[in-house]
């Protein structure tokens, strides 16, 4: 039994999706986010005191041990960018939860609880760039891809699971 890792924008259903399927596979969750609030403090504040390159060192760390264990792993969206962390999920279990770019850019927007460092001072142009400087590390990275555009959470882990075989 390996981790189920997965991978997609912010905004693309990670940790709701995360809760889910680790729930349906009786599979331990890790919500790197959350991980790292934990160690370092808010990401938005470290971001600022600290700069994304320090965050991305404790980002691979935790990456580092997650995979370790049989478990479903929601990473940060940014995770892909480094040739490290490329090298840790080349030969694990990768899922990309895909969302139209329209729709990331509406979910980040009505998302109140989650403070994004790299969306907070962007407008929906600069989101969108971002995203699509990002998205061929996603479909390299990816075993598995998974829409999750106008899906419900019950829908896209019953695909996950049948294209992954759990």
């Amino acid at each position: 039994m390996e981790a189920i890792v997965l991978i997609g924008f912010m905004g693309a259903g990670k940790t709701t999706i995360s809760k889910e399927l680790s729930e349906a596979l009786s599979y331990q969750r890790v919500d790197m986010d959350d991980v790292l609030v934990d160690r370092i403090g808010p990401i938005n504040v470290y971001f600022e005191e600290h700069g994304e390159p320090s965050f991305r060192v404790h980002e691979t760390n935790l990456l580092k041990e997650a995979v370790q264990q049989a478990s479903v792993i929601a990473t940060g969206g940014g995770v892909i960018m480094q040739k490290e962390n490329q090298e840790i999920l080349a030969d694990k279990m990768v899922v990309y939860l895909k969302t139209d770019p329209d729709v990331l850019v509406e979910r980040i927007r009505q998302d109140k609880e989650n403070i994004r460092p790299n969306a907070a001072n962007k407008n929906d142009g600069e989101i969108k760039h971002l995203f699509f400087s990002r998205e061929k590390f996603y479909e390299k990275l990816a075993k598995v891809t998974v829409d999750t555009s106008h899906r419900s959470p019950e829908e896209i882990v019953a695909e996950i699971r049948e294209k992954v075989g759990v």
